[in-house]
C-alpha cells in the first residue's frame, strides 16, 4: 500500500474528509487537499497527485496549468519526464503540502 492510499484509509477511519487529512511523522505534518481543476493555477510548483478518468494515477510537480491541459513533472525515480494531461481526462487532483509541526499543533484538549 502506498503512502497516499494509507493517508486515505487513515482519513476514513478517523472520520476526516480527505481535504483535511493530516499525517504526523517525524515532526512533519502532511496535508492533502482535493482541489478542482480550475483552482490548479494557484498551485503551480506544488506536489500534486492526478487521477484520470481512465483510472491512471500520476504524482509529481505541477509545472503548468491551462484551461485545456496541465503539465506534470514526474520525480527522478519515475523518469523525471514532463507529462501533459488533458483537462478533459482529469478526474480529481490532490495538492500535497508538508510543514514542520510545532508543539502547539496538537488539537487535543489538556485537562
Amino acid at each position: 500500500m502506498n503512502g497516499f492510499s494509507l493517508m486515505r484509509r487513515i482519513a476514513v477511519l478517523a472520520g476526516l474528509s480527505l481535504a483535511s487529512a493530516v499525517v504526523f511523522a517525524a515532526g512533519r505534518v502532511r496535508v492533502v487537499e482535493v482541489v478542482s481543476y480550475a483552482q490548479l493555477g494557484n498551485h503551480v510548483g506544488a506536489q500534486i497527485v492526478v487521477r484520470t478518468t481512465l483510472g491512471s494515477r500520476r504524482a509529481g510537480t505541477l509545472v503548468r496549468h491551462t484551461q485545456t491541459a496541465l503539465r506534470l513533472r514526474l520525480s527522478p525515480a519515475d523518469g523525471g519526464v514532463e507529462l501533459d494531461i488533458p483537462s478533459s481526462s482529469v478526474k480529481d487532483v490532490e495538492v500535497l503540502t508538508e510543514t514542520e509541526a510545532s508543539a502547539g499543533d496538537d488539537s487535543a484538549k489538556k485537562n
